[in-house]
């Protein structure tokens, strides 16, 4: 079995990493603790990235918005819960039977499907797509920008966080968050595929993307805590607004 084909965004040895994530998705305070608590400034982010008021009840409904790479649902069902139409996708199995086992349990109605970006297959297009903690896992980013223009709108606007390629964020995000605190089970991430800042932004320029805007955040293994940082050198987020 071939790790990587040119022009697909699946990496085969990055998505049988999250096989050994099933039983820990909903473990709030396990190993995918520091992904749970991310929420707490992924969700301000979005709601700044909309100019929406988060303190209004169901401030995201009519909102239609996909979310790639969701893994266990843990950005889904917040998203839900705040009055939007929500739809998630994963190349993981696993990941999406857990997901919607937890969003039946907790009577959530969100559209889950196991499938690529290239190959979601969806007459609707989407307000908002998010990629949160998803480009650094990818084989081409290339076309995983080309894939999301059938199902964007006019205006939509894109989400996501990722990880810059520095050596600082090899030390941060692979040293210290996996093999010294045990953020993330060891091996989760591949310095290699990291995503420059610069690399992004052209990337999201060629692909009829404007109004680029980055925010550095930061996890505090003591505290246990995310916040938004100045310095842009291991975990940024980011938003773009399509053009066309």
């Amino acid at each position: 079995m071939q790790n990587k084909q040119k022009n697909s965004t699946l990496d085969l040895i990055e998505n049988k990493k999250f096989d050994n994530f099933a039983q820990k998705w909903w473990n709030v305070k396990g190993e995918l603790m520091a992904l749970h608590l991310f929420n707490e400034v992924r969700i301000p982010y979005i709601f700044n990235s909309l100019n929406k008021n988060m303190h209004i009840q169901k401030p995201l409904k009519n909102f239609q918005i996909l979310d790639i790479g969701c893994g266990g649902g843990i950005l889904c069902e917040p998203l839900k819960r705040l009055g939007a139409d929500v739809t998630g996708i994963d190349t993981n199995i696993f990941a999406i039977e857990i997901a919607k086992n937890h969003a039946k349990k907790n009577k959530l109605s969100i559209d889950y499907h196991h499938s690529s970006i290239e190959n979601f297959s969806s007459k609707q297009k989407f307000d908002v797509i998010t990629c949160m903690e998803v480009l650094e896992h990818l084989n081409n980013i290339d076309t995983f920008m080309e894939c999301l223009k059938p199902i964007l709108k006019k205006k939509s606007i894109l989400i996501g966080s990722t990880i810059n390629k520095t050596l600082i964020s090899y030390l941060k995000a692979i040293f210290i968050a996996e093999k010294i605190f045990n953020l993330l089970p060891k091996n989760t991430h591949d310095w290699s595929k990291f995503v420059n800042i610069n690399r992004l932004k052209r990337t999201l320029l060629f692909n009829n993307f404007s109004e680029f805007k980055v925010s550095g955040v930061e996890f505090n293994p003591f505290f246990k805590t995310w916040k938004f940082v100045n310095s842009k050198n291991t975990n940024y987020m980011f938003s773009a607004k399509y053009k066309i």
